[in-house]
């Protein structure tokens, strides 16, 4: 069976730093080889295209089937691709899968039916399931983890169970970065998969409940890890890494203890690498960072998230604005480059924690810091269908629905008047922007 895998582009500007291929696009790419398909794997976002652009791309392939994979991010352009992509390809079957088609499964399918069906949670298992059985001519709505439209109703069949040794997957084909617009700047790799903590902002966590088994961390054997490593270096070229895991350092002495393993493994083979983690801020330890930095640890992503204390216990942080600033002192000293993960308003914003979040910013001295965060910084909390705050907004009258956007007001209405006020004149200010470098360019 031949079948497309689409990394669809994003709908904001990233830092170049974190531009990476779809791991778990890799993944399945992987085992659907594995079990004989014939898989082509196209990776918009790291080839730097258009929404017309990739559809241009999609439409100048053949395939049986479009599997995309997608997130809040990929929002808009998905449905733009999908929706270009039925008008010419009436019979191509047209899958989806991620974190966007997991957690909004209903809404998506219901706004969109050109979707012929959607894989929800971990993939790895379910698509070989489905796949097989579409290339067999065998009854596939049925499979583990489909969803699917019949009779104006949406059904979604239960997940099958977390995959147990996340080892006995084969290593992520990498396509992508052979692709790339550019030399990549990182090839993304995974240590294990799952968070301990329930931020309440964030998905992750409603993403592997849907599925049996393990609901804690999974963590592979570092030297399967680096045996990775070893094998992007010799196929591709690329030294630079980036960890994607959910919380790669994690709580307490066993989590350092995993980690140390890991360091010790990157040491004793001598790859010569460079790589970048993301991490909590009640987690970062100055000898452990020393000893990171010294196999190539060069950047470290850390979710401090605010300066307001109201605001870390409204996102179920479990810290405190003392422990985030211990933390940023501890990334500085240790050499390596701090990367700030901020949200500065969330519904229960006030002037006055604006006002305290900006104090805490110039304090930090890091505005410089924030201005290379994954995603633009003076970030409006972003929502996530499952995530606890959803059901506090919605008790709260908050909450604002409309097909597949979740979104809210803000409690407090000079706040958005102010955000509404800011978002104007950013856009205002990007549109001069775009007119000076059109006029240069014709000068």
């Amino acid at each position: 069976m031949k079948i497309l895998l689409l990394n669809p582009p994003i709908d904001y500007k990233m830092d170049e730093a974190y531009r990476t291929e779809g791991l778990g696009l890799g993944y399945i790419a992987s085992v659907l080889r594995r079990d004989g398909h014939e898989v082509e794997v196209l990776d918009a976002h790291l080839r730097c295209l258009n929404l017309k652009q990739t559809i241009d791309e999609v439409l100048a392939r053949q395939f049986d089937c479009l599997g995309i994979t997608a997130s809040n991010a990929h929002k808009n352009m998905l449905l733009g691709i999908v929706r270009a992509v039925r008008k010419k390809r009436k019979d191509t079957l047209i899958a989806a899968g991620g974190y966007l088609p997991t957690l909004c499964a209903e809404q998506l399918l219901a706004a969109c039916p050109q979707i012929d069906f959607i894989i929800r949670g971990e993939g790895e298992i379910a698509a070989p399931e489905v796949f097989g059985r579409i290339a067999r001519n065998e009854e596939w709505r049925d499979a583990p983890a489909v969803g699917f439209m019949k009779g104006g109703k949406v059904v979604l069949n239960d997940c099958p169970p977390l995959v147990t040794d996340l080892d006995t997957l084969p290593f992520p084909a990498r396509d992508a970065l052979k692709q790339a617009a550019f030399p990549p700047e990182s090839a993304a790799i995974m240590s294990g998969r799952g968070c301990y903590n329930r931020c309440s902002f964030c998905c992750i966590h409603a993403f592997y409940a849907l599925s049996s088994g393990k609901k804690a961390p999974r963590y592979r054997k570092p030297e399967c890890v680096v045996d990775e490593m070893e094998s992007v270096i010799a196929e591709t070229g690329v030294k630079t890494f980036r960890f994607v895991d959910d919380d790669f350092i994690g709580p307490g002495e066993k989590s350092k203890e995993r980690v140390i393993k890991l360091a010790d493994e990157i040491k004793s083979r001598k790859l010569g690498i460079n790589f970048r983690i993301e991490c909590r801020a009640d987690e970062v330890d100055a000898d452990l960072l020393k000893m990171l930095k010294e196999i190539g640890l060069t950047d470290v992503f850390l979710g401090i998230e605010s300066g307001v204390q109201r605001q870390l216990d409204t996102y179920n942080k479990r810290i405190t604005v003392e422990q985030n600033k211990k933390a940023v002192e501890i990334v500085r000293s240790s050499g390596v480059r701090l990367r700030p993960g901020f949200i500065m308003l969330d519904p229960y914003t006030t002037i006055a924690e604006i006002q305290e979040n900006l104090q805490f910013i110039k304090e930090m001295d890091f505005l410089d810091e924030v201005k290379h965060a994954p995603a633009p910084f003076v970030t409006r909390l972003e929502l996530h269908r499952g995530v606890q705050l959803v059901e506090q907004l919605k008790n709260d009258g908050l909450l604002r629905e409309k097909g597949i956007d979740v979104d809210y007001a803000f409690k407090d209405p000079l706040v958005s008047l102010v955000v509404k006020n800011t978002m104007i004149s950013s856009a205002i200010s990007d549109m001069l922007r775009r007119a000076k470098k059109l006029l240069i360019r014709k000068s």
